[in-house]
């Protein structure tokens, strides 16, 4: 009964050890885990003794709460500022370059203006064969 009454606690202890630090929980969860173990592998097997049993269930449950222990790490809380926001828009590049002048008018003229237009030469039909 002392047995049933141990591994109850340790199972318990175990279960509510659930805190950051995963070294903990793997440990807590570990002993918890081998108590219940031994103590059902020692109920399963008193028709044949006891120590057998109890020592394959303390091996196993040992396992498994070890590894459940580590899987119940919580994780740590995020720092109360991971990262700058980000700005709500994005700023306009620098100019790289300079802006065109205003327009300036185009160079006086200076050439002589073309001579005045003429009509073609009058339409002559070919010579008839």
């Amino acid at each position: 009964m002392k047995t049933m009454v141990f591994s109850t606690i340790a199972l318990v202890a175990g279960l509510a050890a659930c805190s950051p630090n995963p070294a903990a929980n793997t440990t807590a969860g570990g002993v918890s885990g081998a108590a219940t173990g031994a103590a059902i592998g020692c109920l399963a097997t008193i028709p044949i003794g006891c120590a057998p049993g109890a020592a394959v269930g303390a091996a196993v449950g040992g396992g498994v709460g070890a590894a459940g222990g580590l899987a119940s790490t919580t994780p740590p809380p995020p720092p109360d500022q991971a990262y700058a926001a980000p700005p709500a828009y994005a700023p306009p590049p620098p100019q790289a370059y300079a802006a065109p002048p205003a327009y300036a008018p185009p160079p006086p003229q200076a050439y002589a203006a073309p001579p005045a237009y003429a009509p073609p030469p009058a339409y002559t039909p070919p010579p008839a064969y």
